[in-house]
């Protein structure tokens, strides 16, 4: 992250579909942030309620706030979040779902201190709406990968130039396309990457993203993955041969044979025994 100015740029990508009943208090979390460098772009999929009127609204009540909207036919949340990516003019990148809400006034302040700007990928903690549970704590790539415990994008800063760097979002995960985002980050050497032990947002956990099915195959694949890694089945077969020489010349060594003598009077106190028992 070359970038070192001292209030980067975010840009807040929100993407919406029918979200009249909460975009107005997720609008509200951002302009209540002390810190004031942002532009909002919400992406909307061609809402059917009010959503875009909200908008707008908020928008001339707001007039001195950065806000575009654009409504428009996608492929998805992921999708809306690409073409976010491409409008956006940021140092950094915030994906906020549409009934999401900063956890108080001073979180941007925090993740955009001096110390913090050298990084790509900033990253803390959300709180589940429903269960106030806290999730999800340090990460890694085994952690993201064996584990498979993900981090909610409402917890992640990206710089503009992570995108440069491993690409945007894959359609092909209609549900975990951020979880397969944030793998490929920790993967590239090049991404500085910084945990903070704050929480950033308060996020709804009954939403798209919040939904644990494998309905996209990401999860079988990433199991399959973890199996090809630890288990090479031409590895498996050659081990297998090589234990079974071991056993053949270990039960043709002096020691074993006299091993086996020995214990055969202990077999058979062991058989009395057993038929006394009975």
């Amino acid at each position: 992250m070359k970038n070192q100015k001292k209030h980067p740029l975010l840009s807040i990508i929100i993407p919406t579909f029918n979200s009249a009943g909460t975009i107005t208090e997720t609008l509200e979390s951002i302009v209540n942030q002390i810190y004031t460098n942002i532009e909002v772009i919400v992406v909307d999929g061609f809402s059917n309620d009010t959503t875009c009127e909200l908008v707008n609204k908020f928008k001339a009540a707001y007039s001195h706030s950065t806000i575009t909207l654009v409504s428009e036919k996608d492929k998805g949340v992921y999708d809306a979040m690409n073409k976010g990516i491409k409008l956006a003019k940021g140092d950094f990148l915030y994906f906020m779902g549409s009934d999401d809400v900063f956890y108080n006034k001073d979180t941007l302040n925090q993740i955009f201190s001096k110390e913090n700007l050298k990084y790509d990928f900033i990253y803390g903690n959300v709180e589940f709406k429903k269960s106030k549970r806290i999730h999800s704590g340090k990460s890694s790539l085994d952690r993201l990968i064996i584990d498979q415990i993900s981090i909610c994008h409402q917890a992640i800063f990206y710089s503009k130039e992570t995108f440069k760097k491993v690409g945007n979002y894959n359609l092909k995960y209609f549900i975990h396309a951020d979880y397969d985002f944030n793998i490929r980050c920790f993967r590239e050497k090049e991404i500085k990457i910084k945990y903070l032990n704050i929480i950033v947002a308060i996020f709804n956990e009954t939403g798209l993203s919040g939904l644990k099915s494998n309905a996209d195959g990401f999860h079988l694949e990433l199991t399959e993955f973890n199996i090809a890694q630890k288990y090479n089945i031409v590895d498996l077969y050659y081990e297998k041969l090589s234990l079974e020489k071991k056993l053949k010349i270990l039960s043709n060594s002096k020691e074993f044979r006299l091993g086996s003598f020995l214990l055969k009077p202990f077999r058979r106190i062991k058989k009395y025994f057993k038929i006394l028992s009975k």
